[in-house]
């Protein structure tokens, strides 16, 4: 296998393609002038996250699609590289309309980490470890 992206079904292509570039996501350029999908490029090994109009996303998958008011189909993670990134991306999140269901805390005395959901929600989390505090 050479590659993995992440493909989410969202409501509104343009919506979600603000809210993703307001939080400090890299928009792929590849894609950058497609209207009928939006596509980012997140982490130093550039991992990349396709967004697709439900109807699309339905198709591919051959499924309905989850109603994330009442489940969650997905947890994504992101590695932080500092509490203060955590912080600063809870506010970001906040300002561009994401809804944070987990404030950012201290889990198990190594780690610090948010969760939010995006405007599809789809749920996220930045998590910071601290690896010479992981318990052995």
């Amino acid at each position: 296998m050479k590659s993995i992206w992440l493909n989410l079904p969202v409501k509104n292509v343009q919506k979600s393609k603000s809210f993703f570039k307001e939080i400090g996501f890299k928009e792929n350029p590849m894609h950058a002038n497609a209207d009928n999908l939006g596509s980012f490029l997140i982490g130093e090994h550039n991992f990349v996250l396709m967004l697709f109009p439900e109807y699309a996303f339905q198709h591919f998958s051959q499924a309905e699609i989850s109603d994330t008011s009442k489940g969650s189909e997905i947890l994504i993670n992101i590695d932080a590289q500092s509490k203060e990134e955590v912080d600063e991306m809870a506010k970001r999140i906040k300002e561009a309309g994401g809804k944070i269901f987990a404030n950012p805390s201290e889990v198990d005395g190594w780690m610090y980490a948010m969760g939010f959901t995006d405007l599809d929600g789809h749920r996220w989390s930045l998590l910071f470890m601290e690896m010479d505090k992981m318990p052995k």
